[in-house]
């Protein structure tokens, strides 16, 4: 049997092994450069929990700006022990803008455990393992159905930029500013009560606005599926909503043993605390 003697490879395969790794080191940086959406949930598990330091003699009221740098990092905890046991996170909330200036508003699914079928802007944890910026972008990808490259910090203070890549569209692309509404989160506190086993709601929350360049009806998104709804309103449609809204509750009471309820969930939104939050940011949109 004749053997069989190795030799030099031809010109045309070398040429291909070249093609061929290049195209590899190619895929590899797409991967990198791009992030693709993550399910809704898979990043949630556990949230950063904070003490405030030591200047603050009470708890502060609902809607005082805190510089989050303050805070003293206390570890993590899932978000379910977080809100039982009224541990302080963070979180931030999003007034998505289409280039006509109207603000997208989502509403919650019937099956929702909490605030089933009210309305609400889109928001998110800052979860563990994440900065607060990357929190903002995954919120975005996950709820309106984009991919992203990494965002970018703008020459303008307390500014982002990000490329979003529709999911129905993944050629296209959108170049997205994310712009801090308020120069400081906000603290949000929503006690509960009896009516859910005393759960408390501490949360600092940033406040953003998320400008893309086209208008809405041009764009195309891709809701979550917890979302029943949305709609899009100009500024004067959305506070005369929230002043239509505020004249549905009562005041805060007090229950039984001293424990503190905020009050009914009775309009569109989930509850006064919530829309009392997104108002203060919008008050910032010219």
């Amino acid at each position: 049997m004749a053997s069989i003697t190795p030799g030099r490879p031809s010109q045309k395969g070398g040429f291909l092994l070249l093609i061929g790794a290049a195209a590899l080191l190619a895929l590899r940086f797409i991967a990198q450069s791009l992030r693709a959406p993550t399910s809704a949930h898979a990043n949630d598990s556990r949230l950063p929990v904070y003490d405030f330091p030591p200047t603050f003699a009470a708890e502060p009221p609902h809607l005082t700006p805190i510089d989050p740098a303050t805070l003293i990092p206390k570890g993590t905890r899932s978000i379910d022990y977080a809100h039982r046991h009224g541990l302080l996170h963070t979180g931030s909330i999003l007034y998505v803008m289409d280039s006509s200036g109207s603000l997208l508003f989502l509403q919650r699914s019937q099956k929702m455990v909490t605030c089933p079928s009210t309305w609400s802007i889109l928001g998110e944890h800052s979860t563990a393992g994440e900065g607060v910026i990357e929190g903002v972008v995954r919120g975005i990808e996950e709820e309106l159905g984009f991919a992203s490259s990494a965002p970018m910090k703008s020459d303008t203070p307390g500014a982002w930029t990000v490329e979003l890549h529709p999911i129905q569209s993944p050629k296209e692309s959108l170049h997205v500013t994310i712009q801090n509404a308020t120069e400081y989160p906000l603290y949000y506190i929503r006690h509960y009560g009896p009516r859910n086993n005393n759960r408390i709601d501490r949360q600092l929350t940033f406040t953003w606005i998320v400008k893309f360049p086209k208008r809405h009806d041009e764009i195309p998104w891709q809701v979550d599926d917890e979302v029943a709804n949305h709609r899009w309103l100009d500024l004067a449609e959305v506070r005369a909503w929230y002043a239509e809204d505020g004249k549905r509750y009562n005041k805060a009471f007090e229950s039984d043993g001293d424990v503190t309820d905020d009050g009914p969930d009775v309009g569109d939104f989930c509850h006064e605390t919530v829309r009392l939050l997104y108002e203060a940011g919008l008050s910032s949109i010219a």
